[in-house]
């Protein structure tokens, strides 16, 4: 059985406009299946814990990052475990991006004609907002300091405005107010290494806020996260190096560091904001795991 679980709100409801045209591709080039729209925040969660009961081969995440971030905490990694792919009907789309997915058209051709590969995970666990420690699994990436308070503010904003555009515009005034965050990373068995920060990742896929690339070397299938932290910056410095988010040369910055590891753990103030897949979650302490090859997932013919 192949299943599309649809959540229409994505992108202020620009994913229930782009849903009809994707139907009837969909249907024209893998027949037959199955559609369940969302209704509520977890919803895809549950949806998807009942189409693998149901013995669903192939589900369909079609939204945004946030929907597909649904979708993976239903999936019970294992052998028996449904086949993962991606719709992106939403502006942001970045773990699509990822895949090398353009739009709609290119998911549809995917899902129809791509290959299966395994892909890691990874499992977060953090302090909710209510102070209780909470589990959560991600593929694409997480953020603490500036991305996870710009990942709080472009909630609700126009979806008129690219997504890139919305996280540049939500990042001014915390670059203006020269807001930084002190917190120390230990990476696996190393020694822990404090930082004065604007922002720091921890990714399986290379973009993050609507295309820019925050882990320009990250893979999906190697066992290990890549962590791209960002030294305390003004808003002059990140003017003036703008080009750089998006062109694949991050690292060169002199106040970028990067590491890879398979564990990783953020200490911090307790008011520090974490993200994940572009969702705010909750705050430090975080720890971070990779699950190697944990889920499989349709990739684009190579």
């Amino acid at each position: 059985m192949i299943a599309a679980i649809v959540n229409p709100c994505a992108g202020s409801g620009s994913a229930r406009r782009r849903w009809p045209r994707a139907a009837q591709l969909l249907q024209e080039r893998l027949g037959p299946f199955r559609v369940c729209f969302t209704n509520a925040p977890g919803h895809a969660t549950e949806l998807v814990r009942e189409l693998s009961l149901a013995g669903c081969d192939l589900l369909i995440a079609a939204g945004g990052d946030g929907t597909l971030n649904e979708v993976v905490n239903g999936i019970v990694p294992g052998p028996s475990a449904p086949r993962l792919g991606v719709l992106p009907l939403a502006s942001g789309g970045d773990f699509a991006r990822t895949l090398g997915l353009t739009g709609i058209e290119s998911a549809v051709h995917a899902l129809a004609a791509g290959e299966t590969r395994p892909v890691d995970l990874i499992r977060a666990t953090f302090r909710s907002p209510d102070g209780a420690t909470t589990e959560r699994l991600f593929l694409n990436s997480s953020s603490v300091g500036l991305g996870a308070l710009v990942a709080r503010g472009v909630r609700g904003w126009c979806r008129a405005i690219p997504g890139s555009g919305r996280y540049l515009a939500a990042a001014i005034p915390v670059l203006a107010s020269g807001r930084s965050f002190s917190a120390t990373f230990r990476f696996d068995d190393a020694s822990p290494v404090t930082v004065l920060l604007t922002t720091a990742a921890v990714a399986n896929g290379q973009y993050q806020g609507g295309g820019i690339r925050i882990a320009p070397e990250a893979r999906l299938d190697d066992g290990l996260a890549d962590i791209t932290v960002v030294e305390r910056v003004s808003l002059a410095e990140v003017a003036r190096k703008l080009p750089i988010l998006y062109s694949g040369a991050l690292y060169s910055h002199p106040k970028v560091r990067h590491w890879r590891a398979a564990r990783v753990r953020i200490d911090g103030a307790a008011d520090i904001p974490v993200e994940l897949d572009g969702e705010p979650t909750g705050t430090l302490p975080l720890l971070l795991e990779v699950l190697p090859r944990a889920l499989r997932c349709v990739f684009p013919p190579r």
